[in-house]
C-alpha cells in the first residue's frame, strides 16, 4: 500500500498525467491528507486556471478536524500562509496562530482581520511580537479591535518593546550584569529588604526585584534563573508574569507549580493552559482545576479529564468554586459506573 500511494505521487507530481492531477485536486486520490493537501495547494496556486479552481474549491469543502490537524502537525511555512488567507473558520485561525514557527508576516496579515477572542490569543504571541512589532500596527488597523486589545498594545508599547525603554545604565536587552542592575535599583522608588535570591546573575533581594520598573523587571524575565522566574511568575504586573511563563524553558514541575499557585494573575493560568504539552500533562491539568484564580470556562473543560478519584475529591472540596464542585458530582457518578 505505501509503495503504491509513493508511486501515486510520483505521478502527481511530474505532472505528465493531467487526469490524476486532476483528481488530485479535487481531493479524491486515495491519499493521506498530509500528502493531497499540500498537492492540493500546490495546484490552487499554479497557472492552470481549471485546476487551480477545482483545488481551491476542494480545500474549503475538507472537514475542518482534518485541516486542523494537518495545520498543527504537518504544514510547512507557505501552507500556514495559504489557509491563513483564504480560511475564515475559527478553528483554523486558531491553529495557525498557536504554531511557534508561523511566518510573523502571516500573524501580521490575520491581526487586521481578527475577532476579539482570537485578538487575545495573538496578542499572547509575546515572541512574536518582539521579532515584528508591526504586528501591534497591524492589530490596530482591525475594525473589530477590543478594548482588552487596546489596553494590551499600550502596555506592549510601555513595557514589552525594546524600544521603549528608556532607562539608564541599559543598554542591551538580552546583557544584565550586577553594575546594570545597581543603577536601575537607583531608580526605583521603593526597595524593601526581603527573601534573599540566591542567584549569581541578580545578587538581589526578592524585595529589590519587585521594587524595579516594569521595564526592568521584563529585561529580567526573559531568559531568567529558576529561582528568579519563581518571583517574577507571581509579579503583580501581568505582562512580566507572562514574559517570565513564555520566555524561558520551564520544567514540568515549574508549571504545574505555577498553575497551582493563587498568588499568580489570571492571564498566567489562562496561557498555561493554552499551550497544550502543558495543560495535556495530568499534573498540570488537575491543579489547573484546583486552582480558584483559574478562569471558570478553563477550569471546566479540564474537569472531564480528571481521575475517578480526583473527581470524588474535588466534589467535596468546599474552597473550589459550586459550578466546579457541581460538574465533579456529575462526572464521578458516571465514571465510577
Amino acid at each position: 500500500m505505501a509503495d503504491s500511494q509513493s508511486s501515486l505521487l510520483e505521478q502527481v507530481r511530474s505532472g505528465a498525467n493531467r487526469q490524476l492531477q486532476l483528481l488530485a485536486a479535487e481531493g479524491v486520490l486515495p491519499l493521506p491528507p498530509e500528502d493531497l493537501i499540500p498537492i492540493q495547494i500546490g495546484l490552487a496556486r499554479g497557472g492552470d486556471p481549471e485546476m487551480a479552481g477545482r483545488a481551491a474549491q476542494s480545500l474549503k469543502s475538507i472537514d475542518v478536524r482534518v485541516v486542523r490537524t494537518y495545520l498543527e502537525r504537518a504544514a510547512g511555512a507557505e501552507d500556514l500562509a495559504f489557509f491563513a488567507a483564504s480560511a475564515s473558520h475559527p478553528v483554523l485561525i486558531e491553529a495557525i496562530l498557536r504554531r511557534r514557527d508561523v511566518p510573523r508576516t502571516v500573524l501580521a496579515d490575520l491581526a487586521r482581520r481578527l475577532p476579539p477572542d482570537l485578538q487575545e490569543l495573538l496578542l499572547l504571541r509575546q515572541d512574536a511580537i518582539l521579532e515584528l512589532p508591526t504586528i501591534l500596527d497591524a492589530l490596530e488597523e482591525n475594525p473589530q479591535i477590543s478594548l482588552y486589545s487596546q489596553r494590551r498594545i499600550g502596555e506592549y508599547r510601555d513595557h514589552l518593546l525594546p524600544k521603549e525603554v528608556e532607562l539608564p545604565g541599559l543598554e542591551e536587552v538580552d546583557e544584565i550584569d550586577e553594575a546594570a542592575l545597581a543603577a536601575a535599583i537607583e531608580v526605583a522608588r521603593e526597595l524593601p529588604e526581603s527573601g534573599e535570591v540566591d542567584e549569581e546573575k541578580t545578587k538581589l533581594s526578592e524585595g529589590q526585584i519587585r521594587g524595579l520598573p516594569v521595564p526592568m523587571r521584563m529585561k529580567l524575565a526573559r531568559g531568567a534563573p529558576r529561582s528568579l522566574r519563581s518571583i517574577l511568575l507571581r509579579d503583580s504586573s501581568s505582562m512580566v508574569a507572562l514574559a517570565a511563563l513564555l520566555s524561558n524553558a520551564l520544567t514540568d514541575n515549574e508549571v504545574e507549580q505555577t498553575a497551582s499557585n493563587r498568588a499568580v494573575s489570571d492571564d498566567v493560568l489562562q496561557a498555561i493552559s493554552r499551550k497544550r504539552e502543558w495543560v495535556n500533562k495530568y499534573p498540570v491539568g488537575r491543579a489547573l482545576v484546583w486552582n480558584p484564580r483559574t478562569p471558570l470556562p478553563t477550569a471546566i473543560k479540564l474537569i472531564a479529564k480528571l481521575s475517578v478519584r480526583d473527581l470524588r475529591d474535588l466534589s467535596r472540596d468546599r474552597n473550589v468554586a459550586d459550578a466546579i464542585r457541581s460538574m465533579a458530582v456529575r462526572l464521578y457518578r458516571i465514571k465510577k459506573q
